[in-house]
């Protein structure tokens, strides 16, 4: 796989960022919503971080700008299994299932 630049990142981060917005709203189990909110403050905090470089910056290899993103890897990795089992929406649950291995790839790199 070739290194995945900061653009690369940013479309991925705004993909999963969107669909924890959805999957937050479309789960009825509060702890999975206490679950999800965390997962979002924390890519959250990564694409604040990220919308700081400037247009040029963004063909430059992608690295994690915040620690916390490792811990977010598990916890997406830990979830994946779980998708069909909290979120009730087909098409949230696919696009997560589809976000959450990029992500994952580029938390790791």
């Amino acid at each position: 796989m070739s290194k995945k630049n900061v653009a690369d990142a940013l479309h991925i981060f705004y993909e999963l960022n969107a669909s924890f917005s959805d999957a937050y709203w479309e789960t009825n189990d509060i702890s999975q919503k206490d679950r999800l909110f965390a997962m979002k403050s924390t890519l959250q905090d990564e694409l604040d971080e990220l919308h700081k470089l400037s247009l040029q910056d963004h063909v430059y290899p992608y690295e994690p700008m915040n620690p916390n993103l490792l811990q977010l890897s598990k916890k997406l990795r830990s979830l994946s299994p779980e998708l069909d089992k909290y979120i009730y929406r087909q098409q949230t649950a696919n696009k997560l299932a589809e976000l959450i291995p990029s992500a994952c790839e580029l938390f790791e790199s």
